[in-house]
């Protein structure tokens, strides 16, 4: 494997006749968006089959046990000023994909 793609997150997630896809972003190192910050980028788009994405979803689920068991991630509890841990929906602003 020689190409290796850097993204900072993903920025939407879709799915429809048959297919996942995921759209990753970047933060730019040279365009700040209107409050100073990196501007997020559109990067790449990973279009994958349903069965394909369920696999994957395995896949990541696992490492995430992982990293759960090594401490680097730790459920909070939501406090004053602190998102909900609950899903959030398309209704909200923070969240860019309706799938979620």
């Amino acid at each position: 494997m020689s190409d290796e793609l850097f993204v900072d997150g993903i920025s939407g997630v879709g799915f429809g006749k048959g297919a996942v896809r995921i759209d990753f972003f970047a933060f730019s190192a040279e365009n700040p968006d209107g409050k100073g910050k990196p501007a997020k980028e559109n990067k790449q788009r990973l279009v994958m089959t349903t069965e394909g994405f369920v696999e994957s979803f395995a896949l990541l689920a696992g490492v995430m046990e992982k990293l759960k068991a090594a401490g680097l991630v730790t459920k909070r509890p939501a406090g004053v000023g602190e998102k909900s841990q609950t899903p959030a929906t398309g209704n909200d602003p923070e969240c860019p994909s309706p799938n979620f």
